[in-house]
């Protein structure tokens, strides 16, 4: 039965608590929050129905406080290693005949309630084998004891020591040499007092928070031996800081995921460092999810569109690089969130927000790790600049999609290109937008197409990159304003010529815009002969390349077979269309292969693969065409036809032939073949030549131009 207005109390100062919480807040259920620190009571969301007390309670006061108000229900949610906090709680709720219900964080990754959500939250009347845990059981050592298990068993130096408590872990210390990595934080640190020479061998790492550290300094704990830092902590950080101070071990508590203790061991095992680890006290409770899952079927727990049960990720554009440059909305989420995730230098610049962060770029890595912290359920992703230009934000968005758990808002930022021109007072409506992250990018030849260009840099040798570009094809004069490091404090922003500029180390933020004023390239196709490097190999000329590209009917993103490609001016025509045309040259005549090679670099064309072979053997393992132009195929007209219909049955093909000889074997292929009827067109050109004072026409050979497709409907 379903409570339509409730009381509850949450024992947090966890993220299981801290979500409990969020999922209360704007409930219709009153709800009795209590953290022990006042850093707890901020981390909690502020609602109305929400009333959050900071402060430790002792069982007195708790056994008083459950009969004045008369809770339908107690969510303790306290730390694992809470012990004497989770007995007072049970005691308490005991004597005054209240529910509770405990929630266990998960341990490795597996379930460890021992009876379920559906069974309704325990009152202790029939329990008559408790046993009260005191702050004496707690503090008493008993025979110090340790284990050795085979956590780690793929033959590295880590070792995986499991021991009962606090002191057994120091008593194990005693019999090992070497720094001390301790990560279980400040209330236990005195013990490693114990040790004969700790000044010199414990680095402790402790939150961030002013009491903490003090406490620490004053156990004689500082300077380099004390980490003041919130996690959650990746692999990475854990294996930075347990190099830095050279650790020979790492103690740590079984804290579960939610703990970070999958990536302290896979840290420790990473920096071939021993563990020490505290097990986990043993007890019966209920998962988060189940917990959840209780509170939303037995009180008016209502689904709202920001809190559907499905965690929330919103995917930020954090602009150019300063933090100033954030949008206000950008920073709202960012307040109240429980993670920020993203690349190193985009986390890093958002350290002012004091959130846990997880540095990484891959999707698939980061979903992987948010899929093993159930309890965090608002998240940030930190992407650089703006979310829609060159931005890993929709692979993310996709993945997390997939996965089902998420919900996905993209909030979009500052792109470096809007500030970039404002700073340099120029209009960017009209420049073609290119980035060499990861990617090849054709900048010359669009400059010469448009007369202006930006592109995002890549590499140390992005300038390097770009001006030999620009240098090899003649375009020395190319105006070009440079701008580094964006909105940082050692931003740059100048003006440059390819020469002066080719030689400098391009820092990881770099970008470049181009203006240039000489000759542009036609927006037609119809290169002229005499622009292309030519050697005694044979060339297809311009009047009947151009008809033949005319003929191919290219679209974006096609792919093209240029069989016989000879000098290249086909697959140079057709790559320059578009840079989503993807060209294959196949040649078998080496000094051809030679001359493809000088004119695909002098047209500054990345879309081009060369292949030196003879078809149809060069094509078998080539991606399926679109296209194909034939200029020559070495008697094997019908087996290159052949196969290139098996890749794709709609192949368009177009065929040069200067041969009555060729045009007969074409003809008679194409009969045995799956494809339409071909057309024909004989392309006879004649070229002026001056002699003497009169210009007499040259006739050019006439060439057989045969176009078809293929055709799995039979012959039309």
């Amino acid at each position: 039965m379903k409570i339509a207005e409730g009381k509850i109390a949450v024992f947090a100062g966890t993220t299981e608590g801290r979500v409990l919480a969020s999922r209360l807040a704007g409930s219709q259920v009153a709800a009795d929050v209590f953290v022990a620190t006042e850093y707890g009571k901020e981390e909690i969301p502020k609602a109305e129905n929400l009333q959050v007390h900071d402060g430790r309670v002792d069982e007195i006061q708790m056994e008083k406080l459950f009969q004045e108000k008369k809770y339908d229900l107690i969510l303790d949610a306290t730390h694992p290693f809470a012990v004497v906090v989770t007995a007072n709680i049970r005691e308490a709720a005991e004597k005054t005949g209240t529910p509770i219900l405990r929630i266990l964080r998960d341990k490795n990754g597996e379930r460890t309630n021992v009876f379920t959500a559906e069974n309704g939250p325990r009152t202790f009347e029939d329990d008559n084998q408790k046993k009260k845990i005191t702050e004496a059981d707690m503090e008493m050592p008993g025979e110090s004891a340790w284990t050795e298990t085979e956590g780690i068993s793929d033959g590295s130096d880590c070792r995986i020591i499991t021991v009962e408590n606090i002191q057994s872990a120091v008593d194990f210390l005693k019999t090992t040499e070497g720094p001390v990595f301790v990560t279980t934080g400040s209330k236990e640190l005195s013990a490693f007092l114990a040790l004969p020479d700790w000044e010199t061998r414990i680095y402790a790492r402790v939150l961030s928070m002013p009491e903490v550290v003090k406490t620490c300094a004053d156990m004689g704990f500082y300077g380099s031996h004390l980490i003041a830092m919130q996690g959650p902590f990746a692999e990475d950080l854990n294996v930075a800081m347990m190099k830095a101070v050279h650790a020979r071990w790492m103690v740590t508590k079984e804290s579960g995921k939610a703990g970070g203790f999958e990536e302290k061991v896979s840290a420790a095992k990473k920096a071939g460092v021993g563990l020490v680890v505290i097990g986990r006290p043993v007890e019966e409770g209920i998962s988060l999810e189940e917990g959840i899952a209780y509170l939303e079927e037995h009180f008016a727990l209502g689904r709202s569109a920001e809190n559907s049960g499905k965690r929330q990720v919103f995917l930020i554009g954090t602009g150019p690089g300063s933090e100033s440059y954030l949008t206000g909305e950008a920073k709202k989420r960012l307040d109240k969130c429980d993670l920020i995730v993203g690349a190193s230098r985009c986390v890093r610049q958002l350290e002012s927000f004091h959130k846990p962060v997880f540095e990484a770029y891959q999707p698939e890595k980061i979903a992987d790790y948010l899929d093993a912290h159930p309890e965090l359920q608002v998240i940030c992703g930190a992407m650089s600049g703006d979310t829609g230009f060159y931005s890993a934000a929709e692979k993310l968005g996709a993945v997390l999609e997939r996965r089902g758990n998420y919900t996905v808002e993209v909030i979009p930022g500052i792109s470096s290109v809007g500030y970039f021109f404002a700073k340099i007072r120029r209009p960017w409506d009209h420049a073609k937008l290119f980035s060499m992250h990861g990617q090849a990018a054709n900048f010359a030849l669009e400059l010469k197409r448009s007369g202006s260009a930006f592109i995002l840099g890549g590499g140390a040798d992005f300038y390097e990159t770009i001006c030999g570009q620009l240098i090899d094809l003649g375009m020395q004069e190319t105006k070009l304003f440079a701008g580094e490091n964006l909105t940082l404090e050692d931003e740059q922003i100048f003006t440059s010529t390819p020469e002066e500029i080719k030689g400098r180390k391009a820092p990881s933020l770099a970008v470049l815009y181009a203006e240039w004023t000489g000759p542009r390239r036609p927006l037609s196709h119809g290169i002229s002969d005499e622009a292309f490097t030519r050697g005694k190999v044979p060339m297809t000329k311009m009047e009947v390349r151009t008809v033949s590209v005319a003929k191919l009917e290219l679209t974006e993103n096609s792919v093209l077979y240029d069989v016989g490609a000879g000098t290249g001016s086909v697959s140079v025509e057709c790559a320059g269309l578009s840079d989503s045309v993807k060209v294959f040259a196949i040649e078998k005549n080496l000094e051809a292969v030679e001359l493809l090679h000088e004119n695909c670099r002098k047209f500054a064309l990345t879309n081009v693969k060369i292949i030196a072979g003879t078809a149809p053997e060069a094509l078998e393992d080539l991606p399926s065409p679109t296209h194909v132009f034939i200029g020559g195929s070495s008697g094997k007209m019908e087996e290159v036809i052949a196969l290139c219909l098996k890749k794709n049955p709609e192949t368009r093909f177009v065929v040069n032939l200067i041969t009555p000889e060729s045009l007969a074997a074409v003809l008679e292929a194409v009969k045995m073949l799956p494809v339409t009827e071909p057309d024909l067109l004989t392309l006879t050109a004649a070229r002026s030549k001056k002699v003497g004072s009169s210009h007499l026409m040259m006739g050019q050979n006439p060439v057989w131009i045969v176009t078809f497709e293929g055709n799995n409907q039979g012959k039309k």
